[in-house]
């Protein structure tokens, strides 16, 4: 049938408004991508630091295309905690997430819809009961479906809250209460001050460079592929918006690569060796953590195993980038750089043995500090900006995105969005804040940014004393080597009022403690150990853990700590349900 060209007009016509309006919704929500990795050091990113800078050219081609937030911290730096108050938008102190054992245990903030992990770790009343005490009303998961998006994920998430129900290809396994002992143990037990007597780290530091493809886990190729085969297919050329979450473990540990990024890399030059504060002069929290981390020795280590180790974890950087890149390059070729967002970021940094230490639990800059790169419609390209900002910003950054501000009231989030920081280089808040209360911090420990200064500030510990607060001048002194705090009380002082704006430092750390001794009597000392076994779980947790160390567990316990007699041993008994044995023979009470 032919149509006259009146018709045909009127059908031009109408398809013009129908894509008009198509476009206005589109942008209204428009696609993002969303990559992310595991321990990175904000600073490698950051040409106005001295840090060590590896070869990362696809991260820079996206600083180059969209906004650079130099200045960003995770809000505690650990894994589940990082990643559930950026999902969650709000303190862990007051979504009561503090390690790496429990994580959102609802789904979708309702508390009688328990997520199936936890429910595999803790039995459901367990469950019922941390999700009654989180609180948690959602995540920006949540929110973007409840705005229309189509969520893709795959890699880490490392959350919980439920959130398979978007994908099966992720890995999502926060709820390790019932896992190994010396984890949880270790972890559960830091306030009584208890830290390993064996101070070799020498096996550590010798790291493998010729493991085929060294990424962590499994998931971490098979992300790259499938999320750059999706781009690839027109995924973000649907008419319904699309979150595209792309996760990787690299560079988090085991340490390890290949020739092809260790060569990328090559010697480090005058960053082979960091610039240590000598032990005599560490203080207190930091010689515990140390201590804690098995690294006390680090002074007679050789120079060139140092630098392996270290030459190791940027060569992990350059594979994270690689990977990201592969995802990076599909989304330039094939989507509209005006109609989606990308959003790149960290959960926490890697201190790579400044400090004397590994991995991360510090609030130090290698450890706290995180990258942040924005791109998108709107977005200044190529800029630096100099405000602070936080993990915690990238859940009302979502919501500034998907359209979706007023679904949460501002007053329930930590953070704020960034997208109106990109532009006018200052936010509401000129300061950000961070927390930490897990493995290698005997107290909790917390820390605020303001300006160039830094202040980190120690909690009570379990018998009253408290530990001196420590103020940096990052600006002057980016390596943290020279504390302020006694020559400047009043810095001090006004820094440290920020801080209570945001916590109530002793009351979330009474919180934490108790938290600690419960989860070690149900799961370590009923479960494994107990009485008579106490001391071996403690010395799987502790190497060299002796009779000094069982007495300080016991005054914190409030329960005996002994040893499995050997014949109890050598038969498998079970020895959490034996009493302790005493020097004449009787058994002791266990309580």
């Amino acid at each position: 049938m032919w149509l006259s060209a009146r018709t045909c007009l009127i059908i031009a016509a109408c398809s013009v408004v129908l894509d008009a309006a198509e476009q206005r919704q589109r942008h209204e929500r428009p696609h993002i991508l969303f990559l992310m990795v595991d321990e990175m050091d904000g600073r490698l990113l950051d040409d106005e630091t001295p840090q060590f800078k590896p070869p990362l050219p696809n991260l820079r081609a996206l600083m180059k295309n969209g906004t650079y937030f130099p200045n960003t911290y995770s809000n505690s730096p650990l894994c589940v905690p990082a990643r559930t108050s950026m999902v969650t938008g709000r303190y862990n102190s007051d979504i009561k997430i503090w390690d790496n054992f429990v994580g959102i245990a609802n789904v979708n903030g309702d508390d009688t819809q328990i997520d199936q992990r936890c429910l595999t770790a803790y039995s459901r009343r367990e469950c019922l009961e941390f999700a009654a005490s989180q609180n948690i009303n959602g995540t920006f998961f949540d929110v973007l479906a409840d705005q229309g998006y189509n969520l893709t994920l795959w890699g880490k998430v490392h959350a919980g809250g439920g959130v398979e129900r978007f994908s099966r290809h992720i890995f999502n396994d926060p709820f390790t209460g019932t896992g190994l002992v010396r984890e949880s143990a270790k972890a559960w037990t830091r306030s009584t001050g208890v830290a390993s007597k064996l101070q070799d780290p020498t096996d550590w530091l010798q790291r493998p460079i010729d493991v085929p493809k060294p990424a962590e886990n499994f998931f971490d190729y098979p992300t790259a592929d499938e999320c750059t085969r999706l781009l690839e297919q027109g995924l973000f050329k649907s008419s319904t918006p699309q979150f595209l979450y792309c996760s990787f473990a690299v560079p988090h540990p085991p340490y390890q690569t290949n020739s092809t990024y260790w060569n990328a890399v090559g010697p480090l030059g005058k960053h082979a060796m960091p610039t240590l504060v000598p032990r005599d002069k560490l203080h207190p929290a930091d010689e515990y953590a140390v201590r804690s981390k098995q690294f006390w020795n680090l002074d007679n280590c050789k120079p060139e195993h140092i630098e392996h180790f270290r030459r190791v974890y940027f060569a992990m950087c350059v594979e994270a980038d690689h990977l990201v890149g592969r995802i990076l390059t599909a989304f330039w070729e094939n989507v509209d750089p005006d109609d989606a967002f990308v959003i790149f970021v960290s959960d926490h940094g890697e201190l790579n043995l400044e400090h004397r230490q590994w991995q991360k639990s510090s609030m130090k800059e290698a450890s706290a500090r995180i990258p942040l790169i924005v791109s998108g419609p709107g977005m200044p390209k190529g800029r630096r900006v100099q405000s602070l900002a936080s993990l915690n910003d990238i859940y009302p950054t979502l919501l500034d995105i998907a359209g979706a501000g007023s679904r949460v009231p501002a007053d329930k989030l930590a953070g704020e969005s960034v997208l109106p920081i990109a532009r006018w280089d200052h936010r509401k808040k000129n300061y950000v804040v961070s927390e930490y209360y897990d493995t290698f911090s005997r107290t909790g420990t917390f820390m605020v940014r303001q300006g160039q200064q830094k202040l980190i500030v120690h909690a009570p510990l379990e018998n009253g004393v408290r530990w001196p607060a420590q103020l940096f001048n990052i600006a002057t002194d980016p390596w943290e080597l020279t504390d302020l705090a006694a020559e400047l009380p009043s810095e001090v002082s006004r820094l440290e009022a920020l801080l209570r704006r945001e916590f109530d430092l002793e009351a979330v750390d009474a919180q934490k403690k108790a938290y600690d001794h419960k989860m070690f009597i149900s799961y370590v000392y009923r479960r494994y150990s107990g009485p008579a076994g106490c001391q071996k779980a403690m010395r799987v947790a502790f190497p060299g853990f002796d009779e000094e160390d069982a007495k300080l567990v016991e005054k914190w316990l409030g329960k005996p700590c002994c040893k499995v007699l050997d014949g109890r041993v050598q038969r498998k008994a079970k020895f959490h349900t034996l009493a302790c044995p005493s020097k004449t023979g009787q058994k002791v009470p266990s309580s």
